[in-house]
């Protein structure tokens, strides 16, 4: 059962889908073992639009109507390909570059903004610190108001894209006050004295999208690098966040369906006992329930994508799309390891890669845990 696409998206999702299969695909494994930041197959991106679906035609982007179901479609068809390569995209095209765009001024636009939807520049959004995952109104990073700009001093962790950024979105504190009106956003270009990145944190994870420590000292910023002006705080960016949810639902559900694919075709080939182990019911009950979870992401994820275009509050529903999609996608990864059997503890197969970039999305973003308090919240429990 699939989410009724029109055949404009249809025909979206064709084109992208053979590209996948064509650049992506093949240099998935190396990624992976490299950890490298496919820059070329980013620069293709851009080159073709693609990093530009969320946006107007006056910075380079579609200006598409339902632009987060389309930008679902980018993200799940990427991470079919390489989660950890559909993550550096995702993370480049959501709150870093959606906020510059809300709320940046038209040179700034201009200056990074279409760059990075041409694929010339690779952005970030850092929010997370060492005290402060879950709890972010409990960052310590702040930025003090001088005559002439800004002074920001702290350091962030666990920030996606940061060691190839070309400019970071940053959250800091202001002002002395306390919650989401205590918090600012900052456009802030690496090359300013006083940014540098620290380690580069090795995961067991995504591989290739890479994820560092950032620090900020005594680092000056004109007065216009704070997103929005003076009055600016973090509600906009708290709503950005949310739609994001349905984008890590989607990236999810990518890497879900290529581990579902996979174990189909090994079963369906893999021969013991004189049969297909295809043909034992242990396997075929397996790949039904996959089947069966992988749909119900489907369905929800894209319901989600379809309410978030139509300007509705997803903030339940994208709470619930990532708590399907990443624990169910989890749980897909699990069974199709346990269907290559001994293999699928080999490099030589890709159902190990799938299982480890499957906590990704369990994690990022904000944990299933998480994601259950946000929804009975809005359930009013």
């Amino acid at each position: 059962m699939e989410y009724p696409f029109d055949d404009d998206q249809k025909t979206f999702r064709e084109h992208l889908s053979r590209w996948v299969d064509e650049r992506l695909i093949p240099r998935a494994e190396e990624l992976d073992e490299s950890g490298e930041f496919a820059r070329d197959l980013f620069k293709e991106l851009g080159e073709l639009g693609y990093l530009g679906i969320k946006y107007p035609e006056e910075y380079g982007g579609a200006g598409l109507d339902q632009r987060y179901v389309y930008y679902t479609i980018l993200c799940e068809e990427l991470a079919r390909g390489s989660m950890g390569f559909a993550a550096t995209v995702a993370m480049h095209g959501s709150a870093a570059s959606h906020m510059l765009f809300e709320d940046g001024t038209e040179e700034q636009k201009q200056k990074y903004l279409v760059p990075a939807l041409k694929g010339d520049m690779v952005c970030a959004f850092a929010i997370t610190e060492p005290q402060a995952g879950s709890d972010a109104a409990a960052i310590r990073t702040r930025a003090e108001r001088t005559n002439d700009g800004w002074v920001i001093n702290g350091n962030k962790i666990f920030t996606s894209n940061s060691v190839y950024a070309d400019f970071i979105t940053v959250v800091a504190k202001v002002d002395g006050v306390a919650g989401a009106q205590g918090m600012a956003l900052f456009l802030v270009d690496t090359k300013t004295p006083g940014f540098r990145v620290g380690r580069q944190i090795e995961k067991f994870t995504t591989h290739c999208s890479d994820t560092a420590e950032l620090f900020f000292e005594d680092m000056k910023l004109p007065l216009d690098c704070r997103l929005g002006g003076e009055e600016s705080d973090f509600k906009s960016a708290y709503r950005m966040l949310t739609v994001d949810r349905v984008i890590t639902a989607a990236i999810a559900l990518g890497n879900a369906k290529a581990a579902y694919t996979a174990a189909l075709e090994y079963a369906q080939e893999r021969e013991q006992f004189g049969q297909t182990i295809g043909s034992f019911q242990a396997v075929q009950f397996k790949l039904v329930d996959m089947l069966a979870t992988l749909e119900q992401a489907h369905l929800y994820t894209y319901h989600c994508a379809a309410m978030a275009d139509r300007g509705e509050d997803v903030t339940k529903e994208a709470a619930i799309a990532k708590i399907v999609a990443g624990d169910g996608g989890n749980e897909i990864c699990q069974k199709a390891l346990n269907i290559f059997g001994g293999y699928g503890l080999t490099m030589e197969y890709p159902a190990q890669r799938y299982l480890r970039d499957s906590f990704f999305p369990v994690i990022g973003g904000g944990t299933s845990d998480i994601m259950r308090l946000i929804a009975s919240r809005k359930m009013g429990l």
